[in-house]
């Protein structure tokens, strides 16, 4: 299993711009090998920040995420939407338990 939660901050006047490139990025990353799910969050309050939370399967999933088609598009297309560079950080599950996250039959 390998959690990461991504923080964003988009210039303002750019909001919208990343939210239709994500959206459709999104569609594509939940069919890759191995993406247990994801979710993108607007903070409220703050309507240029966002956090990305996405969850792989394991390590190798990821870093096979990261070479993708997907990521390197979605990656170009936003790349000068950012106010400064993202944050991203692993994180381990607590509730609901590692198990209950994936069925290893279902993932390939």
């Amino acid at each position: 299993m390998h959690m990461r939660v991504v923080s964003m901050k988009i210039k303002p006047e750019l909001v919208d711009g990343f939210k239709s490139a994500s959206t459709a990025g999104i569609e594509k990353l939940l069919s890759e090998p191995g993406v247990v799910s994801t979710a993108l969050l607007q903070q409220v309050g703050a309507p240029s920040h966002f956090f990305f939370i996405e969850v792989y399967s394991s390590l190798d999933a990821y870093n096979e995420h990261l070479k993708s088609e997907c990521y390197l598009d979605w990656q170009k297309e936003v790349a000068n939407l950012l106010v400064e560079a993202a944050e991203s950080v692993e994180y381990a599950p607590i509730y609901p338990l590692e198990d209950a996250w994936v069925d290893e039959s279902v993932q390939s």
